[in-house]
């Protein structure tokens, strides 16, 4: 049986398996279109789940809407993405998966999201593979933010003492204020810890409503995401200098946020760490913030540690029984 940590974000999909294989891809998946048959020139980009397509990732950025949905357990498409990812590193057969949610969803969902893990089974079909069945045998739920702390902050270039732990996700900026130790676990402070509601989203969709009110065209934020140009009546508009107006904006938003919640707690910290997928936005207006190595990837690589552990500790009881 195959360990696997895997984020499914608002924006991006993240995932490492115990075989050290590691993915990222948009979180995006919608029923595949109709399309004319073009027969040789066609283009397999088409994933099915028990024989019904799908576009995933990039291939339905055209035409899926982000995943927003604030009840994760309740939503199907969060779910299929958990298999997609999971056959993508490789997954056949019964799984051990470890995941997680926003810190200030976390106490009311984390139970309701485990049990709709639970037990998923599905007949992956990848893109010019076989396909696999594949089911979530156990899952574990832990909270994004405290997950990669523990990971970060056990490496000894933090020195003991209190740290800002930041989650720049797509949607939210998840915060906690983390105690390192000396030969003790870290001490998590869950009087200052909670979840912003804004995230790298806002620097795409400021960029959107920028250009669709001075245009008078509707531009969609996934539209100019990862573009440097975009074309807007037979003429190219560059795009960089706005969006770099609008990843300040945001940035400054998120640090006011962070101050607002600690008050003279952020003026007590020995430093702040930002992971996540919008990690770099803090750098410059916050002192004191650095970003891990694959700092996008410290939830996923926390979540793998944790399940890995798990497998440990199921090994040593097996052992034991013997």
């Amino acid at each position: 049986m195959t360990n696997f940590g895997i984020d499914v974000g608002h924006g991006a999909t993240k995932g490492r398996a115990s075989t050290g294989q590691q993915l990222i891809f948009p979180s995006l998946i919608c029923p595949a279109p109709h399309r004319v048959d073009l027969g040789d020139y066609n283009r397999s980009d088409v994933v099915a789940i028990d024989d019904d397509p799908y576009l995933v990732g990039d291939a339905a950025r055209r035409f899926a809407a982000p995943l927003w949905s604030r009840e994760k357990a309740g939503d199907p498409d969060t779910l299929r993405l958990h298999l997609v990812a999971a056959a993508q590193l490789g997954a056949n057969g019964p799984v051990r998966l470890a995941t997680g949610l926003p810190l200030s969803w976390y106490g009311s969902q984390r139970q309701a999201f485990q049990r709709a893990l639970q037990g998923q089974e599905a007949k992956v079909t990848l893109p010019g593979r076989r396909p696999v069945r594949l089911w979530f045998e156990t899952v574990i739920v832990l909270p994004q933010g405290v997950a990669a702390a523990s990971l970060v902050l056990a490496d000894a270039s933090y020195e003991p003492g209190p740290y800002l732990v930041c989650d720049i996700g797509e949607r939210t900026t998840d915060f906690i204020v983390v105690t390192k130790r000396e030969d003790a676990p870290l001490d998590f402070d869950n009087t200052f810890a909670g979840s912003l509601e804004i995230g790298m989203h806002a620097v795409s969709a400021g960029l959107a409503a920028v250009l669709t009110e001075q245009y008078g065209v509707p531009i969609k934020a996934a539209q100019v995401e990862r573009e440097d140009t975009i074309v807007i009546r037979r003429e190219r508009i560059p795009l960089t200098d706005e969006r770099r107006r609008q990843r300040d904006i945001t940035a400054r938003q998120i640090a006011r946020g962070l101050v607002e919640a600690l008050d003279s707690q952020i003026e007590q910290l020995l430093g702040i760490v930002a992971v996540g997928g919008g990690s770099s936005l803090l750098a410059d207006t916050l002192s004191g913030v650095t970003e891990p190595p694959e700092a996008q990837f410290a939830n996923v690589r926390a979540y793998l540690a944790a399940v890995n552990a798990l497998s440990v500790s199921e090994s040593g009881r097996i052992s034991g029984m013997r």
